[in-house]
């Protein structure tokens, strides 16, 4: 009976019916950067984390947690995109030197990314 609920729980959250999980990879101090994810699945979620970690040991910084989302603080606002299922990214930008208004956060966004507002 247990391998049928393992396969059971890989196929519901390969539909999206098993809701994901969220996780950040916070930049700063070093760099006024946060990443998270939201409703994040399995096997996507486990390349992010190790992709932070390569961060982490370069000069951007990058530090991992998983069930957390990006501090609003201090917060300009984000670029963020959709996965085709369902997780959403978003690369928000903080006050600072590098970020001195809005308009300069906005501007990191690629072409397929909508700013939003803090949240």
């Amino acid at each position: 009976m247990r391998p049928l609920i393992a396969a059971l729980v890989v196929v519901s959250s390969a539909c999206g019916l098993v809701p994901g999980r969220s996780a950040r990879c916070d930049l700063r101090p070093q760099t006024p950067q946060c990443t998270d994810w939201r409703n994040n699945l399995q096997p996507v979620f486990a390349t992010q984390q190790a992709l932070c970690m390569t961060l982490g040991a370069t000069s951007a910084g990058g530090v991992f947690s998983e069930g957390q989302t990006c501090p609003t603080e201090e917060m300009w606002g984000g670029c963020q995109t959709r996965a085709a299922d369902g997780s959403l990214q978003t690369n928000w930008y903080y006050k600072s030197e590098k970020y001195k208004t809005r308009e300069a956060a906005q501007a990191e966004c690629a072409s397929a990314m909508t700013f939003v507002d803090p949240s």
